[in-house]
């Protein structure tokens, strides 16, 4: 569905740059399955596929996808391709990790091929997350 469709989304969702977005409201939270973010700021929700061009995400759930750049601050990755931006804190439970700043978070597999690393805290067991 396009975010003007939406019923009761919220703000930071109304004011992100997007282009071709695929996305719904479950139970209050938001669901992202398809297009691109251009600009703005995450603020939560789950986030299925698409492509994260720039911007900030301050917490949620992402499960594949392609991150080209921007900022992470918290939240947990399961999945996707990472090309550069920088990582703040979170958990990385999978996927493609190509470059970019990661400083502070915990990480659990995954494949790591260059980038800059301050604390990378491994962990042995993943966390469970719920949708």
């Amino acid at each position: 569905m396009k975010i003007e469709e939406l019923e009761n989304a919220p703000r930071w969702l109304l004011d992100a740059n997007t282009i071709f977005a695929n996305v719904e409201i479950i139970d209050d939270i938001v669901h992202w399955y398809d297009g691109v973010w251009e600009g703005g700021t995450w603020e939560g929700g789950i986030w299925h596929n698409g492509f994260f061009e720039c911007g900030n995400w301050k917490n949620g759930i992402w499960y594949d996808g392609i991150w080209e750049c921007g900022t992470w601050e918290n939240g947990v990755w399961n999945g996707g391709t990472w090309k550069k931006g920088t990582w703040h804190d979170g958990y990385w439970l999978d996927g493609v990790w190509k470059s970019g700043h990661w400083l502070n978070g915990f990480w659990y597999g995954g494949r790591w091929e260059k980038g800059y690393r301050n604390k990378l805290v491994p962990f042995n067991t993943p966390p469970s997350f719920s949708d």
